[in-house]
């Protein structure tokens, strides 16, 4: 058994901060903006979509530091939707790009590249070292991700709880239904409820689910119960909250008026339409103009991009260069890890979305 020390030692190496991801974020350049949100429009608009052409502006806005357009790039080359001439080292070279620049999703993109070995070699022990990493620079998913590995009674489930509470307070809504559910074992339902809240103002269907059958519940309702007492017009509104958050899962709804719709008890219920905040913005937003072809090319070309695709131009080649001396013999073990064959999975992969800045994810990417 570990001494008293020992298990003190362990904890203080454990000890964990809150810090927002808010807080490491650098602002976006403006002309790179505009190319995300045009590629987010290609991405997510109904219908057929060109994941290549979303790519494009995605390359070009990522190469000035658009960490959202990166994160997004990422996905789709990963998994296969946007082609990539080596789609596992463009996407490890992309998360690289966002670790150099200090941001913190860029840490749990590569903890799970690592965890898979995808693009590098798999190593789960360096996999974790970059999730806590994020999560102590303020990363609501590695916040989360480290607080699910720490909740065990036989781990550090005080300091699982504080990550999942900092993950919350973000506007990560997994993170509040999980949180929610912690407390309610714990039988401090008042502060449960609260959790669950957060989280249906953050978008978790999840969370609109417990708290729409947690209202119809009786202390007898061991897996409902939330310590309130029946109310049948709160239960139908939060069905009807679930019911919307579900018919959007993809698009990245959120209820930011949730307490005009369902404030929590003792407060009235005040008149409500039906409608949702949400959707009337979704509803009167106009799409994006298409960026002007001249700025694509200019922005491309003074990063040393192909305008046609976002990819890096080939440096130019003399016929010299294209030979290897006669008798060279390659090794992959020569090779650095990412491009060893030996090392690294290279097929299509189903990555863990993240946030960024607050905001959301819509079918994998951030918006």
């Amino acid at each position: 058994m570990p001494t008293q020390a020992e298990w003190s030692a362990v904890r203080a190496k454990l000890a964990f901060t809150c810090v927002h991801e808010a807080d490491h974020l650098p602002p976006l350049d403006p002309q790179a903006d505009t190319l995300f949100k045009y590629a987010l429009f290609l991405e997510k608009k109904p219908g057929p979509k060109d994941f290549d052409a979303a790519a494009r502006y995605y390359r070009i806005a990522a190469a000035y530091g658009h960490y959202k357009a990166n994160h997004n790039l990422q996905l789709l080359v990963s998994t296969g939707q946007a082609s990539s001439p080596h789609a596992a080292t463009e996407t490890v070279d992309l998360a690289e790009q966002l670790i150099a620049a200090g941001i913190p999703g860029g840490y749990y993109d590569m903890g799970h590249y690592l965890e898979l070995g995808y693009g590098v070699k798999q190593d789960e022990r360096k996999a974790r070292i970059y999730f806590r990493k994020a999560a102590d620079l303020g990363s609501p998913e590695g916040q989360y991700y480290v607080g699910d590995l720490l909740s065990g009674k036989d781990r550090a489930p005080d300091i699982s709880r504080q990550m999942m509470e900092c993950a919350t307070d973000q506007g990560y809504g997994k993170a509040a239904s999980y949180l929610a559910v912690d407390l309610m074992t714990d039988k401090q339902y008042s502060q449960a409820v609260l959790a669950f809240q957060k989280g249906v103002a953050a978008g978790d269907a999840a969370s609109a689910f417990a708290l729409q059958y947690g209202l119809d519940s009786d202390p007898s309702d061991k897996l409902y119960y939330i310590g309130l007492s029946k109310d049948s017009e709160r239960t139908r509104r939060y069905g009807l909250i679930w019911n919307f958050l579900d018919a959007h899962q993809g698009l990245n709804p959120k209820v930011p008026d949730i307490d005009q719709i369902v404030p929590l008890p003792p407060a009235q219920l005040p008149e409500w339409d039906g409608t949702f905040q949400w959707q009337k913005e979704q509803d009167a937003a106009n799409p994006p103009q298409r960026p002007e072809e001249k700025l694509v090319e200019r922005l491309a070309r003074d990063k040393n991009l192909d305008p046609a695709t976002g990819l890096p131009l080939a440096p130019a080649k003399s016929a010299k260069d294209e030979r290897a001396p006669l008798g060279t013999v390659a090794r992959t073990s020569e090779l650095p890890p990412e491009r060893n064959p030996e090392n690294r999975r290279d097929s299509p992969i189903f990555l863990f979305s993240r946030t960024t800045g607050g905001n959301g994810i819509a079918q994998g990417g951030i918006v």
